[in-house]
């Protein structure tokens, strides 16, 4: 009898402690408006003095709401001390859709704050705690700003992933607003991952289409914006219509439409607009992202006002700034820290499961010991084969994920080194297109020189370039030099360009060769590595 009473207050203790939701009227009047009217949920909770002073349920709740209605009024939010009061009251609780709702706040706060890495950390926490909730607008605005921090970072298709997956939640509420914001990142995407145009313009027209159902004029403008953009090399005339329109009605977008509307009026030919445009665009810097295309379009302009040297300038800081850019992104830890987080969920919810179920057999024990005295033994035995085969399950993709993350160093190098030669190549391309207009030969001569130091590989970059190459594919020139000793150094740099994927034009446009002495250098190759005349030299390195 002892033990059934100590049972049922065990219970009555266990319940008491679980977080329960506010019953507090004006807490809930304020949710109740946020949706509609979230200035005057903000007015409600900035009414209730001391909000500190009052019980932790109705506290937590009050921090929830009070941060939700600032991040809506886009007020500033100088750090998460409210919103984290909200994560620790809801955390581990059974109000999942608050705590979920928590973890996105938080995110969002981090995020402007710009610290990009926190946030994903926060809003993967909001994914996997709003899974088995129905709060499908919560799960769409998660996905859509994880979409958009990797898209911060240009990892385009982990971002077409998430933009995708908000997408599909959006569709299920038929809410226009949002799936107006899905299509617009959608095609912003497919543009950078090179998707046909006409499934660019495809989704940029739903965005178009949605967003004017909305009523939303602010993202309207923002997508004719950024259609205008995707037009302008196709039909400059529709272009600039659609630049000028938003450029009047959405100023927001001012310092990137400048520089758009710069090179549209350079490729019409009408150099003073672009003048003036170019100049507007460099006096506004509050888009420090649109910086490398000033200098790009600024390029264009000054080369077509004949001012050479500046467009030289204007160009050489564009790469400049667009490689710093570019080594930033490679160091960025967004992409590992998504991998990194899934791993350790995995392992976490093993480890809830079984304090769970441990739990339920201390509890339901201390009520029922007797009848279950069995199905505890039983559940302590299936408990331990959950925890091997969990160990097991762990270990297998940690061993999967070490691979996919050695890939993806890998595809980076790669990627970097295939980068800077093909500036390389487009700064030697561009530069002999130049109408440099120089009429002393001594002086152009020079000129010339200079640009070659500055814009051309040299002959003595060539062995640190082999040596990347070597890196980069598992130590395989090393392991040709060891075996074929007659290979030369000429040899060696065709055999790494052919790694690197330059077709046999690229790669006699970079040694300055001719492609008959192309093909008789490939010739010497395979009779120096002694393979067969007929035998593909690409298809034998890859193997």
């Amino acid at each position: 009898m002892k033990r059934c009473i100590y049972g049922v207050l065990w219970s009555i203790l266990f319940i008491s402690c679980q977080s329960q939701y506010t019953h507090h009227d004006a807490i809930l009047r304020a949710e109740a408006v946020m949706v509609a009217s979230p200035d005057s949920a903000y007015n409600i909770l900035s009414s209730i003095s001391h909000p500190e002073k009052l019980p932790k349920a109705d506290y937590a709740a009050w921090c929830l709401h009070y941060t939700h209605a600032q991040y809506k009024l886009q007020k500033e939010i100088p750090s998460d001390s409210i919103i984290q009061v909200a994560v620790k009251y809801y955390k581990d609780s059974e109000l999942k859709k608050q705590s979920g709702t928590a973890y996105y706040l938080l995110g969002c706060v981090y995020r402007k704050l710009g610290e990009n890495k926190t946030s994903m950390e926060a809003f993967k926490n909001a994914e996997y705690t709003v899974l088995g909730t129905d709060d499908n607008k919560l799960k769409g605005l998660i996905y859509f700003n994880m979409g958009y921090i990797c898209k911060q970072d240009e990892l385009y298709n982990q971002s077409l992933n998430y933009f995708n997956k908000s997408l599909r939640y959006f569709r299920l509420l038929n809410d226009r607003k949002y799936l107006a914001y899905s299509y617009r990142e959608i095609s912003d995407m497919c543009y950078q991952l090179d998707y046909p145009f006409d499934k660019v313009i495809y989704y940029s027209n739903l965005a178009l289409r949605f967003s004017k159902e909305a009523a939303d004029s602010v993202n309207y403008y923002s997508i004719l914006a950024r259609q205008g953009e995707l037009l302008y090399n196709k039909d400059p005339k529709r272009s600039k219509q659609y630049i000028l329109e938003s450029f009047r009605l959405y100023p927001a977008q001012k310092a990137y439409s400048t520089v758009i509307l710069s090179l549209i009026y350079t490729g019409l030919g009408q150099t003073d607009s672009a003048a003036y445009y170019l100049q507007t665009a460099f006096t506004d810097t509050s888009k420090v992202n649109s910086n490398y295309m000033k200098f790009v379009a600024g390029a264009y302009v000054r080369k077509a006002q004949g001012n050479i040297w500046e467009a030289f300038d204007m160009l050489e800081s564009a790469y400049q700034l667009r490689d710093s850019v570019f080594q930033k992104r490679v160091r960025n830890q967004i992409y590992r820290t998504d991998k990194q987080y899934d791993l350790t969920k995995v392992n976490e919810k093993s480890a809830a499961l079984e304090i769970a179920n441990r739990n339920k057999v201390i509890w339901i024990g201390g009520l029922v010991i007797l009848v279950l005295a069995g199905l505890i033994i039983f559940l302590l035995a299936y408990n331990r084969f959950q925890k091997i085969h969990a160990r097991h399950i762990a270990e297998h993709e940690r061993k999967d994920y070490e691979l996919e993350l050695k890939k993806s160093e890998n595809n980076q190098k790669k990627e970097l080194l295939l980068l800077k030669l093909m500036n390389r190549i487009d700064n030697t391309l561009r530069f002999n297109r130049l109408n440099v207009g120089v009429l002393n030969e001594v002086k152009k001569a020079e000129f010339m020189d200079e640009i070659r130091k500055q814009s051309i590989l040299s002959e003595a970059e060539w062995e640190y370039y082999i040596q990347e190459v070597n890196q980069i594919f598992d130590q395989k020139m090393e392991r040709l030099s060891g075996v074929h000793a007659q290979l030369t150094k000429s040899d060696k740099i065709v055999i790494s360009l052919i790694c690197l994927g330059l077709d046999i034009s690229d790669s006699c446009s970079l040694l300055n060769m001719t492609k008959n002495a192309m093909y008789h250098r490939r010739k010497i190759i395979k009779e120096r590595i002694g393979i067969q005349r007929e035998v593909d030299l690409e298809d034998w390195l890859k193997q």
